[in-house]
């Protein structure tokens, strides 16, 4: 499985844009909040372009959304790197990361994902080709090495602009630099591209065709901080 990771955050907003919530509280993910968490990205997902061309129907997308990316979520949990912004006790934002080796999923942890992709198969069964053919095309295009994979991030619309989408990412770009390790994502749009040079990420590809007929995407990649040999730096998350 693969969710074609990061094209919601194009409307995260540089830093000189943002409109500040001090009252975001950056925390860990439980296995109960699951389906909260998947509704929160099918929301934040809902004008992507090809989120809209698998799920055309908006309110299928909105339940076959919450199912699907509620499965990214449930997988993530055990490997410790998946976040939720919270604020006034509701979920707002989330980021999911799979740590080196975690991706692809593999059969069991595919077999293990099925019942919660059930709703995608009675929802929107026609969607389930365009899907597949998505997450076959990002597993052929992950790097060999082992990397941090930014498998999805994703703010719901009243909340963007406020500088959350890099809050949750903060935690995880940090055990990277710590462990000496890359970080790895693909996005689709050059207002993203942008937003993540600023987070120390330079592009590998660009016009990497993930979905037929979609959008194509660039994919990225971040090397630890000091580490010189890979082109990079000492970067600035914030």
């Amino acid at each position: 499985m693969a969710t074609a990771s990061t094209t919601a955050d194009d409307r995260i907003n540089a830093p000189a844009g943002e409109r500040r919530s001090p009252s975001v509280a950056i925390v860990p993910l439980r296995r109960q909040q699951v389906g909260e968490a998947g509704a929160v990205l099918a929301a934040s997902f809902a004008a992507d372009p090809i989120y809209r061309r698998i799920f055309p129907d908006p309110a299928r997308l909105r339940r076959a959304g919450r199912a699907f990316f509620g499965a990214a979520v449930g997988d993530a949990l055990p490997f410790g790197e998946t976040y939720g912004a919270v604020s006034a006790g509701r979920l707002v934002g989330v980021a999911v990361w799979l740590p080196p080796g975690g991706y692809p999923w593999g059969g069991r942890r595919t077999l293990r994902a099925l019942p919660s992709l059930l709703p995608i198969a009675i929802v929107a069964p026609r969607s389930l080709p365009p899907l597949m053919r998505l997450g076959a095309n990002v597993e052929q295009a992950f790097p060999p090495d082992p990397v941090w994979y930014l498998e999805v991030v994703g703010v719901v619309p009243e909340a963007q602009g406020q500088g959350v989408g890099r809050r949750l990412l903060a935690a995880t770009l940090a055990r990277a630099d710590r462990d000496g390790v890359a970080c790895y994502l693909e996005t689709q749009r050059p207002e993203t591209v942008r937003f993540y040079e600023r987070l120390g990420f330079a592009v590998e590809r660009e016009g990497v065709p993930l979905l037929p007929g979609g959008p194509t995407h660039w994919t990225m990649r971040r090397p630890p901080a000091g580490d010189t040999a890979s082109g990079g730096g000492d970067t600035e998350s914030g």
